[in-house]
């Protein structure tokens, strides 16, 4: 996986050489950002059974297009490969790719696309469309974006509820087994390039 942040309007691109998928209009760069790779993730944490447990993907793609001067022409595109899941669990991991959960097989990815960013106090919310099993929903994302220096950080923490797109189908619908909730916590960070 391989990020870059351009920044004049601040972006954020992981694209593994290839361009990520949207046709998204690119504004003029003034500077080049690499991600830390170690630095950077898509994690999560739910319950079962009670009990918390945590997990990441290991992989995903990314497109932030981002200007505060110029929030209405921001955009943010990111896509997750479902078979990157990984859940800390060999029982879980083996489990979540079948059709009551992400159902992998025919629906091998997650696409968030935004349709609007706006600024919420020293943060941001963007509002968009989470594509995931077939199904489309509206989801806010809120992120904050930090510059110290050299370095730029981009972290988003929210809860969906997993149900909203059928992931868990009965008898896991319910909080019995699996909470409803799952926490997102994503975080993007990277420094300027020589």
């Amino acid at each position: 996986m391989r990020f870059v942040i351009l920044l004049s309007a601040l972006i954020f691109a992981a694209c593994k050489g290839e361009a990520p998928g949207p046709d998204m209009p690119r504004p003029e760069f003034a500077a080049n950002y690499a991600v830390i790779e170690g630095d950077s993730h898509i994690r999560f944490s739910a319950t079962q059974e009670g009990r918390r447990f945590d997990g990441e993907f290991t992989d995903f793609d990314a497109v932030i297009y981002f200007d505060q001067a110029a929030l209405d022409d921001s955009r943010v595109w990111v896509s997750v490969p479902l078979g990157s899941f990984d859940g800390g669990n060999a029982d879980r991991n083996s489990n979540v790719p079948g059709t009551p959960w992400f159902d992998t097989k025919n629906h091998p990815t997650a696409i968030y696309e935004s349709d609007s960013i706006r600024a919420d106090g020293d943060s941001y919310i963007a509002s968009g469309t989470l594509t995931l099993k077939g199904i489309s929903q509206p989801v806010l994302f809120p992120f904050t974006l930090e510059q110290t220096g050299d370095l730029a950080v981009m972290n988003a923490n929210f809860p969906i509820n997993r149900t909203r797109w059928n992931i868990g189908a009965a008898p896991w619908d319910t909080e019995e087994y699996v909470g409803l909730d799952v926490m997102m916590d994503i975080r993007v960070a990277a420094e300027k390039a020589e």
